[in-house]
């Protein structure tokens, strides 16, 4: 179960929660910068008014309803039904209790209350929304009242404050935390409200049946002005007990029954209604677990055809399909798919798309639809027979559809897969290059993605490279307010030129003017590092020019690299590295927010990120190249020549038997040191192999090596009086 469902199921039935996968993890952390957008539109709000873009088979499965819809000309569903709020803390209601402790409360009662955290998490770091949004309000309302009734100064209303507070504190994981007991002989009034906020402890602290056991008692008081609510939640925390541990209890079924009891009870008290609406909710989420086909096709039904639909019957989709396919909480069995999709055509096109099942074309066969053509496409393999109509069908597609960006590119993939090159390269020609009705830029990336990998020429393919961000995304969900406004590219782009050019090729794109000065300082720098490497002075020099030209802080080494006699430009090309850790022999990909701003490579060792020089040489396949057109191979450009295939494959290899970056530049510094005793760059060198040595990347597990304890000795010893000597008072294994 994704994310998105395991938040949306807690909050939409605003009462009981599944258990969920959690993980914990630390800051700060880098936004990346994405060109497309697997898991769901790259822009929602075009998305919600029936502008698709390219419907992709990972988008999270509320957004396949919308596109179902959608495709089949039913309403579009506004953003507040297919995305779930943010959790309790977020709310006003939260806001305004937080306060109302913070200013009614005693300083040493605030003083000795923990945060209040919404969500709880379990010993095995499974996590639920425990204390909603609703719970918040409620309380703010209860205080309020008591205000009114009692006093603001009043006993009675600061310790119902008190007590109120007590309970908050078993929203979070922890020891149970009771309400003081009222005193013998308290008002009837604030006897009940002491048992509500007693058994509320008991439910947050996911004792449920003890909760359940004083909630019904509450329900038997007559005086209780919280009776109405009793078999309400009851039925809740029974609910909860079966939906909260990790593994159901054996009577699971029995106690959604007596859930459904309460529930019934609730719907025909009179003095309840203010509940119904909540217990009808619950009553279809008891359904979904314990007939979760029959549940599933009521839901389908609805959000195939009706107008409008709530909330609460996406997400309840959601959570059945994530069923269905055996994607939720761990113990919890997937459904028969049989079952699932039978007379079902939404399920099934869902399922058809994701699973890349053969029924999308056969559905495709039988409807001849704008829904199942999407399916098909996606689905199909290129030797399938029906491929030919399916690409005649995409070309009909109208533009005004809103099926029409998704079949074109999936048309274009398809020729691509069929290595029909001429066939694309004729299609992409007649498709824009640039944002237009219908054609948003996550579609114009793709078309690029496709254009990139079809083209004819190294121009036609550095013209292709540059993309546009469409979309931020960071693990802890805060984003930065700055516009991403200059060109980037995404790692299919970095894939071919790290592993699918031979240096010459490479160099030759650094001096292209095709591409922007930060993407084309990327490749030049590769180029240059790669060179060195490969000790290949000519193409090091060409590339040595392009980056002087891009990167002026570089430009006194380089100058000196260009200028120097074979000997000596070795060792400049040493140094060079050494003084510049943001080198690297492998070309950047994707953007993060951390690369979008840093267009020189960084003159000193990066600590906290451990970002330094290269690991190896990148040879991703296919896979890590993504964008959805390739195949499971990553293919060379069409222009690279057989003899240059042999010579990249040569390098690829000569660069890998280099080995680690920290082991040879603190290498060269040391021979260095030896055959020039008395060259004060090569102290230098060895002062900065020693520091590089320390903040080097994936090396953490590589026996342990006597190379910086050699340059630290032959430093201290050849070079004692030199200000390197001087800032280098340790090496590090």
């Amino acid at each position: 179960m994704n994310a998105m469902s395991r938040r949306g199921l807690a909050w939409a039935l605003a009462i009981a929660a599944t258990s969920t996968a959690a993980v914990l993890a630390c800051g700060p952390f880098i936004a990346a910068l994405l060109t497309v957008k697997p898991e769901a539109p790259a822009d929602r709000e075009r998305y919600a008014r029936g502008e698709l873009g390219v419907v992709k088979p990972t988008f999270a499965r509320g957004y396949l309803v919308q596109a179902y819809r959608t495709f089949g000309g039913v309403p579009p569903l506004p953003p507040p039904v297919l995305t779930s709020p943010a959790d309790a803390r977020s709310s006003d209601a939260f806001a305004d209790w937080i306060a109302i402790q913070k200013r009614e409360l005693p300083p040493a009662i605030v003083a000795a209350l923990k945060p209040i955290a919404p969500e709880r998490i379990g010993a095995d770091y499974s996590s639920f929304d425990n204390c909603l949004e609703p719970a918040f309000a409620v309380a703010a309302a209860a205080f309020k009242e008591r205000v009114a009734r009692y006093g603001a100064r009043s006993i009675e209303t600061t310790e119902w404050l008190t007590a109120q507070a007590a309970v908050f504190q078993n929203c979070a994981a922890g020891p149970l935390v009771l309400p003081a007991a009222a005193p013998p002989g308290t008002d009837a009034r604030v006897q009940a409200d002491r048992d509500y906020q007693i058994a509320s402890a008991y439910f947050y602290a996911t004792q449920y049946d003890e909760a359940a056991g004083r909630f019904r008692a509450i329900a038997g008081n007559a005086m209780s002005p919280w009776r109405t609510s009793g078999r309400y939640l009851a039925a809740r925390a029974l609910i909860r007990s079966v939906t909260v541990p990790a593994m159901p209890p054996k009577d699971a079924t029995q106690r959604f029954a007596a859930a459904e009891r309460e529930l019934q009870a609730t719907l025909a008290d009179r003095d309840a209604t203010a509940l119904h609406a909540s217990a009808r909710g619950l009553l279809d989420f008891i359904a979904a677990h314990a007939r979760p086909v029959q549940r599933l096709h009521e839901l389908s039904a609805r959000l195939a055809t009706a107008p409008s639909v709530v909330p609460q019957e996406v997400v309840d989709y959601r959570w059945l399909m994530d069923r269905a396919l055996g994607e939720n909480a761990a113990g919890t069995p997937p459904l028969d798919l049989t079952e699932v999709t039978k007379g079902d055509d939404l399920t099934d096109w869902i399922v058809a798309t994701q699973k890349s099942r053969p029924r999308a074309v056969e559905r495709w066969l039988e409807t001849k639809s704008e829904r199942w053509l999407v399916a098909a496409l996606w689905t199909v393999e290129p030797g399938d027979p029906q491929v030919s109509a399916l690409l005649t069908a995409a070309a009909q597609v109208p533009s005004t559809s809103p099926a029409f960006a998704t079949a074109a590119v999936q048309r274009v993939r398809l020729l691509i897969r069929r290595n029909d090159v001429a066939a694309a390269r004729t299609v992409l020609d007649s498709l824009p290059s640039d944002p237009a009705a219908g054609i948003g830029a996550e579609t114009i990336n793709l078309l690029q993605a496709a254009r990139f990998t079809v083209a004819t020429t190294l121009d036609e393919m550095l013209a292709a490279a540059p993309r546009t961000v469409v979309s931020v995304e960071s693990v802890d969900g805060a984003l930065p307010s700055q516009k991403f406004t200059k060109a980037v590219w995404d790692d299919d782009v970095a894939a071919v030129l790290n592993s699918r050019m031979p240096l010459d090729q490479l160099v030759a794109a650094a001096e292209s003017t095709r591409l922007p000065p930060r993407l084309r300082l990327r490749v030049a720098q590769a180029a240059f590092a790669r060179a060195v490497l490969l000790d290949r002075p000519q193409p090091g020099v060409r590339a040595a020019r392009v980056v002087s030209a891009l990167a002026p802080a570089l430009r006194g080494d380089l100058d000196r690299y260009i200028a120097a006699t074979d000997d000596a430009r070795r060792r400049i090309a040493t140094l060079t590295l050494l003084r510049t850790p943001g080198l690297s022999i492998n070309v950047y990909g994707r953007d993060d927010t951390d690369s979008y701003d840093r267009d020189t490579p960084t003159r000193r060792f990066i600590h906290a990120a451990r970002g330094n020089w290269w690991c190896s040489v990148a040879t991703p396949d296919a896979r890590d190249a993504g964008l959805l057109l390739t195949g499971t191979t990553l293919p060379f450009p069409l222009f690279v020549s057989e003899a240059a295939r042999r010579e990249t494959g040569e390098e690829l290899a000569a660069l890998a038997g280099v080995g680690a970056p920290r082991n040879y530049l603190t290498s060269t510094a040391i021979a260095w040191a030896e055959t020039r005793r008395a060259d004060p760059d090569a102290a230098e060198a060895l002062a900065l192999a020693i520091e590089g040595w320390r903040w080097s990347p994936c090396d953490y597990n590589a026996p342990k090596s006597d190379l910086p304890r050699r340059a630290f000795t032959l430093l201290h010893r050849q070079f004692p009086d030199s200000e390197w000597a001087q800032k280098t008072k340790y090496w590090y294994e």
